[in-house]
């Protein structure tokens, strides 16, 4: 979720489990989030609940077709969207993983029913991750909030043993049942109900509501859904408290053929609203942790002894600083040595080095920039092309050529080191650029000078005359989750680690972008799995430690004004 101004997401690596936060900034001027006494209500009225409802492999599209009844009435009370992110990984074990710990699946690990993480396979050094989920959060720092669980799957009941109670129904009418009488009559702050019959029907015939069988199963789930909301109502106590009901999927589609999920957050206090996405949703990269890194790419951006190759990145740096490392496929820097290229800050400029110290070349080759700190994006092109046993490397800024070298010495400049755009070891210990990306792009070939300032302010890069030799494209604008989607014909999304941020920039965009209809101020949503966990804290009113290290967001605190009185 990103707000426009102080707007951040904050994502976080599997290896280091580092700082998330969410500054939330509103489109009108909201009080501060308020956390009363635990165990309270609202100004000692309305004591907080959540009652999470899933539906399993129903897709927001699939919903919307058959916009049932029961969940169209919450809607009317509701913050909503039906493009819910997908999740890196979209297996049924590691999407729950992601509502039910707060961070994406590309932290967590969990890939199977297993529900045991699984360590970097790419990274041998990589630690084992470990994020409790939101049960298990509660039962450690509110253990006077109780929690009960309602699934058929065996496998997940027993990842969500840290529930106080836990229900292991046989079929989703007997989740109903179970859901109708502990909503009626227990005094849980968090009650967990997952219905599995479309995902079952889903399986059967395909997921599309066009499928008779699977429409049967989204309106019969809905009539569950309606009996379970019923009974709510009912409540000795209803009026003395103030429930959030969340309405979701762990994943729209199969695990093979995912689809954007949906959210409804409905309250009886919310004015109907559908949260989405508004202008140009970038990464914010600072500090030395912070980097997004294609994990493997099986030797596509290795540019070895003889490959052509250009790359071009769309940058905005916001400060001036000493020899950091913004882009890279390399080692660290260390004197002289270096294996690979690398884009580094010198000061308000920038720098390329180029070496094959590791591989028995000559290292740390370099070409100076200019000046690109001034408060504006700037585009950084780089061209590696072997010519008559000659390789050269040549630089430009926003398409005018700045500099060039002869990298032939450095013989081989492979390198396992990640493409990475972010932090990267330079000569000066520590030091780290702060800076926006866009529109990152890499070709197999060497284009040439005209091509290159004919197409920097390229708005369709399907259009690209090399579009054909373009192996990654990561426009960056994804605007939530922990992957930066490749939009290439060809290449590998990337992966964030560290505590960087997606900030809302409106229009303040890369010359490779198109200026969108954006009002200043506005609010701009990304809503992900992880947010189910980001929202029951949220709601809950449980401050979340840094240490949790969460991707989830509880951004109904954007629409305060609203629910607090």
């Amino acid at each position: 979720m990103i707000n426009y101004k102080n707007k951040s997401i904050a994502l976080c690596s599997m290896a280091l489990a580092l700082l998330t936060v969410l500054n939330a900034c509103k489109k009108y001027n909201n009080p501060p989030q308020i956390f009363e006494e635990y165990g309270s209500g609202l100004n000692g009225q309305a004591e907080r609940k959540v009652l999470i409802i899933t539906i399993d492999g129903l897709a927001g599209a699939e919903l919307q077709k058959v916009s049932p009844p029961n969940i169209g009435d919450l809607a009317k009370t509701s913050k909503y969207t039906y493009n819910v992110l997908t999740d890196a990984v979209s297996s049924d074990a590691a999407t729950w993983a992601s509502m039910l710990t707060g961070v994406s699946s590309a932290k967590h690990g969990i890939v199977n029913d297993s529900y045991i993480p699984v360590a970097d396979q790419g990274d041998p050094d990589a630690p084992t991750p470990i994020f409790p989920t939101f049960l298990s959060r509660l039962l450690d720092v509110r253990p006077e909030f109780k929690t009960v669980t309602i699934t058929t799957d065996a496998a997940l009941n027993k990842y969500m043993i840290h529930a106080d109670h836990r229900i292991l129904p046989a079929n989703d009418a007997a989740v109903k049942d179970s859901a109708v009488n502990i909503v009626q009559n227990n005094s849980a702050k968090a009650i967990l109900v997952d219905f599995r019959d479309v995902e079952a029907a889903g399986k059967a015939v395909g997921y599309s509501a066009d499928n008779a069988e699977y429409k049967t199963a989204i309106t019969k789930t809905d009539e569950y859904i309606g009996a379970i909301t019923t009974a709510l109502k009912t409540r000795k106590n209803y009026a003395n408290e103030d429930w959030l009901v969340i309405v979701t999927t762990n994943r729209g589609g199969s695990d093979t053929n995912p689809k954007p999920g949906f959210i409804i957050c409905s309250n009886p206090n919310l004015k109907q609203g559908e949260v989405t996405k508004s202008g140009f949703n970038t990464m914010h990269f600072t500090g030395t942790t912070t980097d997004a890194y294609v994990k493997n790419d099986n030797g596509l951006y290795d540019a070895g002894t003889n490959k052509d190759f250009t790359v071009q990145i769309q940058v905005k740096i916001n400060s001036s600083s000493y020899y950091p490392c913004f882009f890279s496929k390399s080692t660290g820097i260390s004197g002289s040595t270096i294996t690979g290229w690398m884009i580094l800050q010198s000061g308000t400029e920038y720098g390329v080095e180029f070496g094959g110290s590791a591989n028995g070349g000559h290292g740390k080759i370099q070409i100076g920039g200019n000046a690109i700190v001034d408060g504006k994006w700037h585009t950084i092109t780089i061209t590696v092309k072997l010519s008559n046993g000659v390789r050269t490397a040549t630089v430009y800024t926003d398409g005018i050529q700045i500099g060039s070298a002869d990298i032939t010495s450095t013989n081989n400049i492979s390198t396992p080191n990640p493409l990475t755009i972010g932090y990267r070891p330079g000569d000066i210990a520590n030091a780290y650029a702060d800076f926006y990306a866009g529109d990152v792009e890499y070709f197999n070939t060497a284009l040439d000078g005209a091509t290159i300032l004919a197409n920097i302010g390229l708005k369709d890069i399907t259009k690209h005359p090399n579009y054909g030799n373009l192996t990654g494209y990561w426009p960056i604008d994804d605007g939530g989750g922990a992957v930066i989607s490749n939009l290439a014909p060809t290449g590998y999304n990337m992966l964030m680690k560290g505590p960087a941020t997606w900030d809302a920039l409106g229009n303040d965009i890369p010359i490779s972008r198109t200026p969108q209809n954006v009002v200043d101020g506005a609010v701009s949503i990304v809503a992900t799995g992880p947010d189910v966990a980001g929202l029951t804290f949220y709601w809950l009113k449980v401050p979340v430690s840094s240490d949790w290290s969460l991707d989830g967001v509880g951004w109904l605190s954007n629409y305060e004004l609203e629910f607090i009185k």
